[in-house]
């Protein structure tokens, strides 16, 4: 599992913290090394200037000892001189020693000296070990690493402390998701959210807003799919009374006739529930499919509806077009189309399907001869259950919802318009021409 972005926050901070704070030890370390040798340098500077030259052993006589030695600081002080002396000094250091800083090798021992001159022949030299110069600036350097010792700590804790104020709104957005009602969601609170995780909070209260919209239809649904399920089985459950109190053979035919009639729509009723429902829940693969094809197929299907009206029933075709989608949806999207058109059409009518293509889009055109459309209920006809005002005709209601569904799908459009100069209804289905296989 993914560590979390608290997790992950607080050790790379924390990491982030002590590489920097190593980082500026030594550099501090280093800086503070360096400005005590130079500080040391800087003493045995002072110190051979305070001496007097007055005080210096005279040129060309012997110098016993050496003028002052520091036990602790090791500091040894002594003229330079080229007469023999009985007595060696401390540092046997050569004469021709210029004036300023020397390191030399004295026995086996590195110096620091520094030496000046104010007449020929008359030198004062000022040495101290290095060692002991090494050891005072390294415990003088040491302890300007001691705040950063305390800092380190006290940052990672406080950077810890930074991580989880920051995320606090995270978690309260997370209680107030899981504080929703699952069938009535209701957009989460902006209020207090960083700017960082604006974006994905309104992206998350979109997609809470389609699921109630979702929801909601999904309600409507179902209760208009009790209703126009309760309408019929009440009839059938009449009719059938009704069967039951017939005296003689004749009359039972008679009155099996209307039970026959309304057990073929409950059936076609719950055959176009299914379609929707499979439809709604289909992510099927995508494919070229020929659509003159799959209009040969609904002719073949639907011919004896047709024939029953005596309508004279066309079949147009330019070739073949191929588009991409699901074979099974655009089966469908057609047939729908087609029942529809064949169940308006009066007796004697006509309806055709034309299959072609227009451009870069494939087309197809089922044309009628029925009552139309009125132009204001055009936004509504595509409504779950919506029949028209008046239709003498029992459909389920249901056949352009899944029409529409199906177009939404696969990326196509549908559009209804009235027959030019004469009376009808055109559904026109468009969608992108795909290469064939």
């Amino acid at each position: 599992m993914t560590r979390s972005l608290h997790g992950r926050l607080s050790i790379g901070l924390s990491m982030a913290i002590v590489c920097m704070g190593l980082l500026a030890g030594l550099a501090s370390f280093w800086l503070a090394f360096d400005e005590a040798q130079e500080y040391q340098d800087a003493s045995l500077r002072q110190i051979a200037v305070l001496i007097p030259p007055d005080y210096w052993p005279s040129v060309g006589k012997p110098v016993a000892t050496p003028l002052d030695v520091d036990p602790d600081a090791r500091i040894v002080v002594q003229a330079l001189t080229t007469s023999e002396s009985p007595t060696a000094p401390l540092l046997r250091l050569t004469t021709h020693l210029s004036s300023g800083f020397h390191t030399v090798n004295v026995g086996g021992q590195n110096w620091r000296v520094f030496v000046r001159r104010v007449a020929p022949g008359k030198k004062l030299a000022v040495a101290q070990s290095t060692d002991v110069r090494s050891d005072a600036a390294f415990a003088s350097a040491l302890r300007t690493l001691l705040p950063l010792l305390l800092l380190v700590p006290l940052l990672i804790v406080f950077a810890r402390y930074l991580v989880r104020r920051s995320l606090a709104p995270v978690h309260v957005l997370a209680q107030a998701a899981d504080a929703q009602n699952a069938e009535y969601p209701e957009p989460l609170p902006a209020s207090g959210v960083p700017e960082e995780i604006a974006p994905f909070l309104r992206a998350i209260n979109r997609l809470l807003e389609r699921v109630r919209l979702l929801m909601g239809q999904q309600r409507r649904f179902i209760a208009d799919a009790a209703h126009e399920l309760r309408t019929p089985l009440t009839a059938l459950s009449l009719q059938a009374q009704n069967l039951e109190r017939a005296e003689s053979l004749a009359e039972c035919k008679q009155r099996l006739l209307p039970l026959k009639s309304g057990l073929e729509r409950s059936r076609h009723l719950l055959d176009q529930l299914l379609s929707l429902a499979r439809q709604q829940a289909a992510v099927a693969a995508h494919q070229p499919v020929d659509l003159a094809a799959i209009a040969r197929l609904v002719v073949e299907d639907l011919y004896p509806l047709a024939e029953q009206k005596n309508l004279d029933f066309g079949l147009e075709l330019q070739g073949e077009v191929w588009v991409e989608g699901a074979e099974a949806a655009l089966h469908s999207l057609i047939r729908n189309a087609v029942d529809n058109a064949l169940r308006y059409s009066p007796e004697n009518g006509e309806v055709t399907i034309r299959i072609r293509s227009d451009g870069e889009e494939g087309v197809v055109e089922v044309i009628d001869s029925g009552p139309g459309i009125p132009p204001e209920e055009l936004h509504r006809v595509f409504d779950a259950f919506y029949r028209l005002p008046d239709s003498a005709e029992g459909g389920s209601g249901l056949g352009l919802t899944i029409a529409r569904h199906i177009a939404d799908q696969l990326g196509g459009r549908i559009t209804l318009g009235a027959r030019s100069g004469q009376q009808g209804l055109v559904f026109l289905y468009r969608q992108r021409l795909a290469p064939p296989p």
